[in-house]
């Protein structure tokens, strides 16, 4: 009895050698997921599937996949530097403190996964350096806005201004 053949393409372009399953293609090339088999009932269960969430560090947030809720959040959202980095400071904080409540909870369970408790810990020293970040860009934002308002950029174009009329004249 002779064994098929994948045969899926290959990043080569060559036709896969490896045996196939009952699918009529190898383990490597099973093929995308076609979704639940009742697509008219389930359509909307693929979109924005969080299944695979863990601690949301790398959600992916797309406009097509907000609640009405959020929708209206979103737009209400300001989009003034000191107004976005000071809500990002209290989102950070808010984010800290779910992760340490996950890493007690994880804690208490009778058998700790120190796996997760370390990926947690790690998400934790992320937030903690995007922090750091952003107090380096809060610092160069009141740098710039000092620069603005301290008047030399007006002392500046009015120099110039008067440097052009003097130009028109000769």
């Amino acid at each position: 009895m002779e064994k098929s053949q994948c045969g899926a393409k290959t990043r080569n372009g060559k036709p896969c050698k490896k045996a196939a399953l009952v699918n009529g293609r190898c383990r490597f090339h099973g093929g995308k997921s076609t979704g639940p088999k009742d697509k008219a009932k389930h359509s909307e269960s693929l979109k924005g599937n969080k299944n695979a969430l863990k601690h949301g560090l790398y959600e992916t947030i797309w406009l097509d996949t907000l609640t009405e809720e959020e929708r209206k959040l979103y737009h209400r959202v300001s989009t003034d530097p000191n107004v976005q980095v000071d809500s990002e400071y209290r989102l950070s904080a808010l984010r800290i403190r779910r992760m340490l409540q996950r890493i007690q909870q994880e804690e208490q369970k009778d058998k700790p996964d120190p796996a997760e408790i370390r990926a947690m810990e790690d998400a934790i020293t992320k937030v903690q350096m995007n922090v750091a970040a952003l107090i380096r860009e809060n610092g160069k934002l009141r740098d710039m806005q000092k620069q603005k308002s301290d008047g030399s950029l007006d002392q500046l174009v009015e120099i110039l201004e008067r440097a052009r009329k003097e130009r028109q004249r000769e």
